[in-house]
């Protein structure tokens, strides 16, 4: 197992990041590696990762999530690749409960529940939520690999799709909302434009495939899935048109979503 934790200006959150990640109820799993992608911070985040002297740094000028996430799944060395935003953090049990479905074969993808905090990691709403960012998914390299360049962790959910994944019950991960998060979740259409992107960029991956399927996917299933992304693509849009006219007329809408 793998934890590359994906940071950019993250000093105010990263700390307790490393401490949950490093600190791991010890179970039946092996943990291979602790690793902070850097996406070339200009705050004080270094100082924080030199309290962690068994954590391996790698640092990159700044590109932006898409990259770092891919860079991720490139340093990763263990069998399994638990990716962390560095403003989040996993709960300590998260490896240890995971462990009976990591010796799986079958399984190349887990996803389970999060807890959904503040800024400040106060309660952001009640209860649980299913999860399903980048912090709730633990994915196999080599099928992570198999996707490369990944821009965001749906990719990674095509796995599930195809029937190699799990979906668990239990919140393994705080996730946080704050301001400085990377996708703007308050500005009306923005979101759903950004997530309209996104699928279409992983119906255009699977078409890659195609020639080539991994050993995970026909070449049938790699273009039946493309159809669903690129529909996926279009509802997004929809949503984002009908937010932006709402937004428009003066109509009130709920807060950001976890």
């Amino acid at each position: 197992m793998s934890i590359v934790v994906l940071s950019h200006n993250y000093e105010r959150y990263v700390s307790e990041a490393l401490e949950n990640a490093v600190s791991q109820e010890p179970g039946d799993y092996d943990l291979a590696e602790i690793v902070v992608i850097d996406d070339g911070s200009t705050d004080r985040s270094h100082d924080v990762y030199a309290r962690f002297p068994g954590v391996r740094v790698v640092d990159k000028a700044h590109e932006g999530f898409a990259a770092t996430l891919t860079r991720a799944v490139d340093e990763a060395s263990g069998e399994w690749l638990a990716p962390l935003d560095a403003d989040d953090a996993f709960t300590p049990d998260k490896l240890r409960r995971l462990a009976p479905h990591l010796a799986n074969p079958a399984l190349l993808l887990i996803q389970h529940a999060e807890y959904v905090i503040d800024a400040d990691g106060l309660p952001f709403v009640e209860g649980t939520h299913p999860g399903g960012s980048t912090s709730t998914l633990v994915v196999r390299t080599a099928a992570a690999r198999d996707l490369l360049p990944v821009t965001n962790e749906l990719f990674f959910h095509v796995l599930a799709d195809l029937g190699h994944g799990i979906r668990l019950s239990e919140p393994l991960t705080r996730y946080r909302v704050h301001e400085e998060s990377m996708t703007d979740r308050r500005t009306p259409g923005v979101f759903a434009e950004y997530m309209a992107n996104v699928s279409d960029e992983v119906a255009a991956r699977l078409g890659q495939l195609h020639d080539r399927p991994p050993t995970w996917a026909r070449a049938d299933q790699l273009t039946g899935l493309a159809v669903r992304y690129h529909e996926q693509a279009a509802e997004h849009r929809d949503n984002a048109k009908h937010q932006r006219e709402r937004d428009a007329l003066g109509t009130p809408r709920k807060g950001p979503s976890a």
